[in-house]
């Protein structure tokens, strides 16, 4: 095990965002020490027993922007393909969700662009597909707007110019764009992109959109097992768990073991420890820790609980007119045998008129096929699961990765780059070089 020497840099949340800046922090020679205060890490994407069942977790069986992921494991050690191949699986193409719709219609999307242009050719004829198709290609301008602000690079306020709000659409709301589709099945997809994220298509800035561009461009993925074609019969699906996302928590779980990280499970920090300029540490119930970095990888309202109320202000300021997302809980049903036994997740989303999801994921784990639901109709507020703002003005005042203060440093889904799970890792990485000063 590496030993890192200098002054501690103190993680505080062991979900995606603290476990990505504390893999970092430690890949660039810090002493890290990560407090988490469950008894497990991970946060929402944990693996867990189903009761004396199988392995399960409450993440997403697909993934459709890999990248931040393949650049946080190449950046804190071996890469991604190599690490989970080291583990016996592997990261590979997810089939199309079935959509089905009010009317009983289906719909299977591909997220090839020309594989969904001719499905929706075939559905809707060639109307309904150019615009479609139109609408997506003309968000790609969104997406370059955005990705500089808090996806790669740290957010400021000031980035976001006249240009930028014409280029990310700021007077336009998610449910303006779906309207303009004029097609009742793809305006609800369009506006069931507002209610995975939590809130709705009228509180949606436009730029919600553009996740249907982002999993048309890089792709559906899904983790699966690799199984030589010598050890499998025609038609038998591979030993190990599909589309159990929650490999890449284990994955980057060992990886902070390698990279020397001081994992506290079950300890709570209560304060963040700050003199007239600069961090001085974390208080937990054991006392001052001295640190002379930090990363709040909690919820911004948390947050602001540990701050000083000094610090704590302008954070407040952003969460003004702000509120948790709402998304549902996951419900789990172990099926018998015969159930899902290919070796690809089976996704299938029924859309209501006005675009509300119901996910219904289908995964082989632990040797059995498992049924998971997200039924967006039922939903809770989830502080840790990003924030829900009124239209494109309070959108733009979410919080930035840096508070004010040097060595201390905000990651998670409220981050302005989205509550995704690829936006949360990356949003762990734009922290871990704020409070190290550089980019390794």
């Amino acid at each position: 095990m590496p030993t890192a020497s200098g002054p501690l840099v103190a993680v505080v949340g062991g979900g995606l965002a603290g476990l990505a800046a504390a893999a970092r922090l430690a890949k660039m020679g810090h002493p890290v020490r990560l407090h988490e205060a469950s008894d497990r890490l991970g946060g929402p994407w944990a693996p867990y027993e189903l009761g004396t069942g199988p392995v399960v977790d409450d993440a997403p069986g697909v993934l459709t922007f890999p990248a931040p992921w393949r650049d946080l494991f190449r950046k804190s050690g071996r890469p991604l393909e190599a690490e989970l191949g080291r583990a016996g699986y592997e990261l590979a193409p997810a089939p199309g969700a079935t959509h089905r719709f009010a009317d009983g219609s289906e719909l299977v999307l591909p997220s090839d662009r020309g594989e969904q242009h001719e499905a929706l050719l075939h559905a809707y004829g060639p109307g309904a597909a150019a615009r479609w198709q139109l609408l997506l290609d003309s968000l790609g301008d969104v997406w370059q707007a955005l990705r500089p602000l808090g996806l790669e690079e740290a957010y400021a306020s000031s980035a976001v110019t006249r240009d930028v709000v014409r280029r990310l659409r700021g007077r336009r709301s998610l449910a303006d764009l779906a309207d303009s589709l004029d097609e009742p099945h793809l305006r609800a997809l369009v506006r069931s992109a507002a209610h995975r994220q939590g809130t709705t298509p009228e509180q949606a800035p436009a730029l919600t959109a553009v996740d249907l561009l982002v999993t048309r461009t890089f792709g559906r993925w899904q983790v699966r097992p690799t199984t030589p074609a010598t050890s499998a019969a025609p038609g038998t699906p591979p030993s190990g768990d599909v589309g159990r996302t929650s490999v890449l928590v284990e994955a980057l779980t060992a990886r902070l073991g390698l990279r020397g990280v001081d994992v506290r499970l079950g300890s709570r920090v209560v304060a963040v420890e700050t003199s007239r300029d600069a961090v001085t540490g974390v208080r937990t119930a054991a006392g001052l820790e001295p640190a002379a970095a930090v990363v709040l990888a909690v919820d911004p309202w948390t947050a602001v609980g540990l701050l000083p109320p000094a610090v704590a202000r302008g954070l407040q300021r952003s969460l003004r007119g702000a509120a948790p997302a709402r998304l549902p809980t996951a419900v789990h049903t172990v099926l018998d045998e015969a159930g899902g036994g290919h070796g690809d997740v089976d996704e299938n989303v029924h859309l209501d008129a006005d675009g509300v999801p119901v996910v219904t994921t289908v995964r082989r784990l632990s040797g059995t096929a498992v049924r998971t639901v997200h039924d967006h109709h039922v939903t809770t507020r989830r502080p840790g699961s990003g924030l829900v703002t009124t239209g494109f003005r309070r959108w733009r005042r979410r919080p930035g990765t840096s508070p004010g203060v040097p060595g201390l440093a905000l990651a998670g889904a409220a981050s302005p780059a989205g509550p995704g799970p690829s936006a949360v890792v990356q949003s762990g990485a734009l922290a871990a070089y704020a409070v190290a000063g550089r980019r390794d």
